[in-house]
């Protein structure tokens, strides 16, 4: 009897949690051809597959690339500086206004982020993502503001994302700010995703909480001490949003001046072969 409940206990947990799905892998979007970030740098390598390149962002958590196509060298006068590497893994994603972007006939630029990110108030940590503070809401409208930005309140459910968002929240220098994480009608506490804190064997939650009473507790915020700590949903508090990652990006006019590329069938089949790498 008691193995059964504990079956019945297990099978309950597991069809509340998302974690078994496969994860979801970033894609890299083409944002400005013949451009280079000047944002930090986690690995260099030498590739003529941008789908190499691409993979191995994806292996080091890069939020954007710099990648030079086969096509760019031709580029390159005799003289010049040679091309030491073609793949560039950043651990940051450019914001709105790309003010680390350079010309530079030699690269393209791609990002996990293919809507323009907000150039205020947005932090990358490197690894996990972009994210933004929004101003004193309660809860429900601090979720609304964050999908309003394309994004979702902070997710925490790891020991690793709770010391990077607190160390985010210090930095800013505020108390508390909400995170995903609410409890409806009194039940277990649960994230966007539906996924319950059973899902997961951390914890953080700072001593007395939670709350008994999840009717009117029913609100998680983080604090500057990683700690969680439930509170009234009506309560005003900043949020941290985590931006999603978007595309494809789809841009009416042109920016920025492509590089020029003879017509020939070699050079357009090259141009196919980056387009389906994408």
């Amino acid at each position: 009897m008691i193995l059964l409940t504990l079956l019945c206990i297990i099978a309950t947990v597991s069809s509340k949690c998302s974690n078994e799905d496969p994860p979801r892998v970033p894609k890299y979007h083409l944002m400005e051809k013949c451009h280079r970030s000047n944002l930090a740098v986690i690995y260099r390598a030498n590739f003529s597959s941008l789908i190499s390149c691409q993979r191995l962002g994806i292996e080091k958590k890069g939020l954007a690339l710099n990648f030079s196509p086969p096509e760019a060298l031709k580029d390159i006068k005799k003289g010049d500086e040679p091309l030491e590497y073609t793949c560039e893994v950043l651990k940051c994603a450019e914001a709105d206004g790309g003010l680390s972007l350079v010309n530079d006939t030699r690269y393209d630029y791609y990002s996990i982020y293919a809507k323009h990110l907000p150039d205020i108030n947005s932090t990358c940590i490197p690894g996990l993502g972009m994210f933004l503070f929004t101003d004193r809401l309660n809860y429900s409208a601090a979720a609304q503001e964050c999908r309003n930005r394309s994004g979702r309140l902070g997710d925490v459910m790891s020991e690793a994302r709770t010391e990077a968002l607190t160390q985010l929240l210090v930095g800013a220098g505020m108390e508390a700010a909400f995170v995903d994480g609410k409890s409806d009608n009194g039940s277990e506490f649960y994230n966007v995703n539906g996924d319950t804190l059973d899902c997961t064997t951390y914890r953080a939650w700072a001593p007395g909480h939670p709350k008994r009473s999840r009717e009117k507790y029913g609100c998680i915020a983080l604090t500057r001490s990683k700690t969680w700590i439930a509170v009234p949903c009506q309560t005003k508090l900043p949020s941290i949003c985590e931006l999603n990652p978007s595309g494809p990006y789809r841009r009416c006019g042109k920016i920025f001046a492509s590089r020029r590329i003879k017509d020939t069938a070699q050079d357009r089949n090259i141009t196919s072969t980056a387009r389906d790498d994408k």
